[in-house]
């Protein structure tokens, strides 16, 4: 029998979010036929805890501030020199730092090299986006989560179009449903859950951390019209971030206290999804949202904004509904058509839990991520040998 091939899988930090996530995730579930080595730039981060229970050691090649410091030079002569060492035939960067970083290592020590690209960089700067960009375009792949972001690399970065896959993100359902069937591990201000499970009141969840990008002010915005038609409906905001105060605020001003809660950071999601009736997500930028999966996942109907990802996962009238970004007026209405037609809505959450088993489960994306290692190894053009993702 062959042995497994090594395959560095290089993380910045383990920390909570999307891409994180998918992180651990894809290292757990490789296929047999790869053993992961893992290495980061910085050994920190709530997710540090999964991968070290698996039992990987964590080479870590630490930055200093700027990447125009002579350490970055260093970190790459360190990391090229790990390969050869550790006999690594492959590296999989995952983010902006270990991309810059990877890459020419990889060259040095002539093993193949895969970047990652998992949202639209709408927040670099000019420097950062050429500098990633250039990065990707010296990678043997390029392996990106959504189409948009896959037409970002193409058309506005130059990339090759054969060497670009899209492998979308996947979700673990058995673990989701078992964490979805508990009861949430804290409190739930103004949740009161009914017989059936669901809250009492008509219930809607945003999952999102709360920054500006996410559009929580045009939600607040919309829940005041919604409001209107739907007195006592309820929106729960799972998430944290810098925009807190100026989401208070608003609450406050348009007397939504009792209506808008911000939940701050949760452990327990899919528990929360599972008690709601309706997921939103009015973003005005995104990659492929793993909160909008897990609410398909949790069998309910979304509405998103029309952007990166999101018309990937939601299908217009069949799993869910897209609207404009900036239209909270749009937003509302869509909002009121699923809360007040509550059949309607469990149709669509069920179109949406079908979508999510059979194209975006952990198994499907670790099938997918292995086909395109082969690719790689193989000296083939991968997205000639894989299909664009559907």
């Amino acid at each position: 029998m062959n042995e497994p091939v090594p395959v560095l899988q290089f993380v910045n930090q383990f920390a909570i979010g999307g891409a994180e996530g998918q992180f651990v995730a894809r290292v757990r579930a490789l296929p047999e036929r790869f053993r992961p080595v893992v290495a980061c730039v910085r050994k920190e981060g709530p997710n540090l805890q999964a991968i070290e229970e698996m039992g990987l050691p964590i080479e870590v090649f630490a930055l200093s501030g700027s990447l125009a410091r002579a350490n970055t030079g260093k970190q790459v002569m360190r990391l090229a020199a790990f390969l050869v060492q550790n006999r690594i035939k492959l590296v999989h960067a995952n983010d902006f730092y270990t991309n810059v970083l990877a890459v020419p290592a990889a060259r040095l020590a002539r093993v193949k090299v895969i970047a990652s690209r998992f949202d639209l960089a709408h927040w670099y700067s000019p420097q950062a986006h050429l500098v990633e960009a250039l990065a990707c375009r010296a990678a043997d792949a390029i392996y990106v989560n959504a189409r948009a972001v896959r037409d970002m690399c193409v058309h506005e970065e130059a990339a090759d179009p054969r060497r670009v896959v899209v492998v979308h993100n996947g979700i673990d359902l058995a673990t989701f449903d078992r964490a979805r069937m508990e009861p949430p591990r804290a409190p739930v201000p103004a949740l009161e859950v009914g017989a059936d499970g669901k809250s009492r009141r008509p219930t809607v969840v945003l999952v999102g951390n709360l920054y500006p990008v996410k559009g929580h002010l045009d939600l607040i915005e919309a829940v005041e019209e919604v409001r209107r038609h739907i007195p006592d409906v309820l929106v729960l905001c799972v998430g944290e971030g810098i925009m807190r105060p100026s989401l208070e605020q608003q609450i406050r001003a348009r007397g939504l206290k009792e209506t808008v809660i911000l939940l701050g950071h949760r452990l327990d999601v899919p528990a929360i999804l599972g008690r709601a009736h309706v997921g939103c997500l009015p973003s005005h930028a995104e990659g492929l949202s793993n909160a909008v999966i897990e609410t398909m996942a949790a069998s309910l109907p979304v509405v998103a904004t029309s952007v990166g990802g999101n018309v990937e996962l939601v299908e217009e009238a069949r799993t869910g509904h897209l609207v404009p970004p900036h239209r909270p007026a749009l937003l509302a209405d869509r909002l009121v058509t699923l809360l007040s037609a509550p059949d309607r809505a469990r149709k669509l959450g069920s179109r949406g839990r079908a979508r999510v088993e059979a194209e975006l489960t952990l198994a499907v994306m670790a099938r997918k991520t292995g086909e395109l290692y082969d690719a790689v190894l193989a000296g083939q053009a991968p997205a000639e040998r894989i299909p664009l993702a559907a």
